[in-house]
C-alpha cells in the first residue's frame, strides 16, 4: 500500500509522530508495543530526505534508528510545554475538586449526578483561583513527621 504526501503533509506527519512518541515514551507502555511503534517511526523518519525534511531528522549510528534531531525538538517543545502547562492546571483543579466533593459526601458515598455537578462547580472555582493567583495560595498540611 502506498500513501502520497506533499512535503508539507510529510512535515506535519513528523510533527504528529514526534508528539505521539513523546506521549508514548512518557508512559509505562509494554516494551514490545513500544518497539513496534519505534519501528514505524523509524520507517517514516527514514523518508526525510525524499521530502526535504532532513533538517529535522538524523540517523543514530549507536542505536541504528532515525529520530528527531535538535532542530525538530526545538521547534516542537513549545507545543509540549503549552500542553503540559494546561494539563497541569486542569488535572490539579479536577483532583482538588474531586477530593472536596468526596470529603463532603463521605468515603462510602456512591458518586451521583448531583455530586458530578458539584465537582464541576468546584473545579471551576479552583480554575478561577489558579488563573488569578497560580500556586501562591496553595498550602500543604503535613500530619506527623517532620517538614523538610
Amino acid at each position: 500500500m502506498q500513501i502520497e504526501l506533499t512535503r508539507e503533509q510529510y512535515r506535519n506527519l513528523l510533527v504528529l509522530m514526534f508528539l505521539g512518541e513523546w506521549l508514548v515514551n512518557g508512559t509505562q507502555m509494554d516494551e514490545s508495543r513500544r518497539r513496534e511503534l519505534q519501528e514505524t517511526a523509524d520507517h517514516i523518519y527514514a523518508l526525510a530526505d525524499r521530502f526535504g525534511a532532513e533538517d529535522w531528522v538524523q540517523f543514530c549510528d549507536e542505536c541504528g534508528v532515525y529520530h528527531a534531531n535538535e532542530a525538530m525538538e526545538d521547534a516542537l517543545f513549545p507545543i509540549i510545554d503549552e500542553y503540559d502547562e494546561e494539563t497541569f492546571w486542569d488535572v490539579l483543579s479536577h483532583h482538588l475538586a474531586y477530593r472536596d466533593v468526596m470529603t463532603q459526601a463521605g468515603p462510602e458515598q456512591e458518586f451521583t449526578k448531583e455530586m458530578e455537578m458539584k465537582l464541576w462547580r468546584r473545579k471551576e472555582q479552583y480554575e478561577q483561583e489558579f488563573q488569578k493567583h497560580g500556586l501562591d495560595h496553595v498550602r500543604l498540611v503535613f500530619h506527623g513527621g517532620k517538614r523538610k
